[in-house]
C-alpha cells in the first residue's frame, strides 16, 4: 500500500489499522528481549567475550567490544530475514529503484540505519553494565524525541491527548528506571556505561522514527524498512572488520553461530526485531510518527512481562536482596502508568482526533 492509497483512505480505518500495527510492534519487540537475554548465557557470546578480555582488553571495553559484535549480528540477520520477506512479496525490484534513487529516499534509510545502529547497541550496553529489564524499558523516552523532531521537521500534528499520553508515558518510564539508577546497579558493574547506553537507544530510536517518517513519504514501508537494515549491516561489518584489523580476535568464534540452539536464538532474534520494525514502519503513515512511536513505547511493558516469565523476575531486573524491593517496586508501578498512557492513545475518540500529518505547504 503506498503512501497515495493511505491518504484517500477512511480516517476511522487508518487510525485502527495504526493502532494494530503499533500494538504488534510492542508485542514483537518487547519478545525480541527474549532471545536478547538468551544469547548472553551461550558459550559462542562467552567465547568472544573471553578472546577479547585475554588480549589484554579491561573488562568494560570488552563488554563495549562484545555489544559491538551482537548488534552486528541482530542487524545481519534482520537484513536477511527481510530479503525473503521482500522477496516472498515480489519486492526486491523496487528495492533496486529506491537504491538507485538514493538522493529522493535512500539517503533517509541510510540515516535512519546509523540511529539504529545507535539504540541498539545502546540496548546492549544497559543490559550488559545494568539488567535485561532495564534494557528494555531504557528506550522509552524515545517518543519525546521522535514528537519533538516530526513536529519541528516534518510539520506533523499531534492532539492534546497524544502530548498528554506521551507525558504519561514519560513519567511511567522515569518510574520503571528509576529502581536501576537509586540502587546503583549491579555489584562489580559500570553503571554510568549502562546509563549511557540508555540514552543511546532513546535517542537513537526518536532519532529513527523522524528520519523514516520522511522517507516513508517517498517509498512504501517494507523496501525502506529492508533498505535500513542493510545499510546498518553493512556499517557493523566495516566496524567489526576495523576492529579486527587492529588484531583484537573478534570474529574467532564466529563458526559456532553455526550450532543449532545458537542458530535457533541468532533466527529468533532477527525473526522478532524485523517483525518489529515492520510494524513500526508501517504504523506511521497511519498515525504520524509520534503516535506511532508513542504506541509502540508499550514495548517495555511487554519486555519485562516476557523476561519475567521466560528468564524470571531475578534474571529479567537483575536485583539483589536489598534493592529487590526497590527495582521491583517501580517496575510494576512504571508498567502501571505505561498502560494507562497506551490506553490514552489507543482509545481516542476518531472522530475529534487532529490529523497527525500536516499538509505539506
Amino acid at each position: 500500500m503506498d503512501v497515495e492509497e493511505i491518504k484517500k483512505m477512511d480516517h476511522k480505518k487508518k487510525v485502527r489499522i495504526g493502532i494494530i500495527m503499533g500494538i504488534l510492534c510492542a508485542l514483537y519487540w518487547g519478545i525480541w528481549y527474549v532471545p536478547g537475554y538468551a544469547i548472553y548465557e551461550l558459550p559462542f557470546l562467552a567465547d568472544v567475550y573471553d578472546n577479547i578480555l585475554n588480549h589484554g582488553m579491561s573488562e568494560d571495553a570488552t563488554g563495549i567490544l562484545q555489544a559491538v559484535f551482537l548488534t552486528g549480528i541482530n542487524a545481519i540477520a534482520c537484513a536477511l530475514v527481510l530479503f525473503i520477506w521482500n522477496g516472498g512479496l515480489g519486492k526486491l525490484g523496487e528495492m533496486k529503484r529506491t537504491v538507485v534513487q538514493f538522493r529522493a529516499a535512500s539517503k533517509y534509510f541510510l540515516m535512519a540505519g546509523l540511529c539504529g545502529a545507535c539504540a541498539v547497541s545502546g540496548t546492549y550496553l544497559a543490559a550488559l553494565f545494568l539488567s535485561p529489564g532495564f534494557a528494555a524499558i531504557a528506550g522509552l523516552l524515545y517518543p519525546i524525541i521522535g514528537t519533538t523532531l516530526s513536529v519541528l521537521y516534518l510539520k506533523q500534528k499531534v492532539s492534546k491527548r497524544g502530548y498528554l499520553a506521551i507525558i504519561v508515558l514519560l513519567v511511567g518510564g522515569i518510574t520503571l528506571y528509576s529502581g536501576s539508577i537509586l540502587s546503583g546497579g549491579t555489584a562489580g558493574t559500570n553503571t554510568t556505561l549502562g546509563l549511557i547506553g540508555g540514552i543511546m537507544a532513546a535517542v537513537g530510536w526518536g532519532c529513527e522514527g523522524a528520519v523514516a517518517g520522511k522517507a516513508l513519504d517517498l517509498c512504501e514501508p517494507d523496501v525502506g524498512l529492508h533498505l535500513r537494515f542493510c545499510f546498518e549491516a553493512i556499517f557493523w561489518v566495516i566496524v567489526l572488520v576495523i576492529i579486527a584489523c587492529t588484531g583484537i580476535p573478534i570474529f574467532d568464534t564466529l563458526g559456532a553461530i553455526l550450532d543449532p540452539t545458537t542458530f535457533l536464538v541468532v533466527l529468533l532474534l532477527g525473526l522478532s526485531f524485523a517483525w518489529c520494525y515492520v510494524c513500526w514502519y508501517k504504523s506511521f503513515p497511519f498515525l504520524g510518527v509520534a503516535r506511532g512511536q508513542a504506541i509502540g513505547s508499550l514495548y517495555a511493558a511487554c519486555a519485562v512481562i516476557f523476561l519475567c516469565i521466560f528468564c524470571g523476575p531475578q534474571g529479567a531486573l537483575n536485583y539483589t536482596d536489598e534493592s529487590m524491593m526497590l527495582i521491583v517496586g517501580s517496575t510494576i508501578a512504571g508498567l502501571i502508568i505505561c498502560l494507562i498512557g497506551s490506553f490514552l492513545l489507543a482509545s481516542e475518540d476518531t472522530e475529534g482526533m487532529v490529523s497527525l500529518r500536516g499538509e505539506k505547504r
